[in-house]
C-alpha cells in the first residue's frame, strides 16, 4: 500500500513538473515570436530612404558607417573617415 501511495505521489509530482515546464516553454516562445515581429518592423525602409549608391549620396551625405573616430572641441567636433578624410562641424 505504502508503495502504490508513492509511485502515485511520484507520478503526480512529474506530471506537475512536466507541466510547469511545458507552460513556461510556450510562455518564452511567445515572447521570441514577439520580438521576431519587432525585429521585421525595423527593417522597414522608411520613406525617406536615402539610395547610397547614388551620386547625391556621395557628394552630399557623409556614411556614418565608415566613420572610425571623432574629436570633440569647445567649438565643433572633428569626424574622421576610414578613407582618410575628416570633416569639420561647427558649432
Amino acid at each position: 500500500m505504502k508503495r502504490t501511495l508513492k509511485t502515485i505521489a511520484t507520478i503526480g509530482t512529474m506530471t506537475i513538473l512536466l507541466g510547469g515546464a511545458y507552460l513556461l516553454g510556450t510562455t518564452q516562445a511567445d515572447t521570441v515570436t514577439v520580438e521576431k515581429v519587432i525585429e521585421k518592423t525595423v527593417e522597414v525602409v522608411p520613406n525617406g530612404y536615402i539610395d547610397t549608391d547614388t551620386y547625391d549620396f556621395y557628394n552630399n551625405y557623409v556614411d556614418m558607417r565608415e566613420v572610425i573616430d571623432f574629436d570633440a572641441t569647445d567649438t565643433g567636433l572633428i569626424i574622421y573617415i576610414s578613407d582618410g578624410s575628416s570633416y569639420y562641424w561647427e558649432r
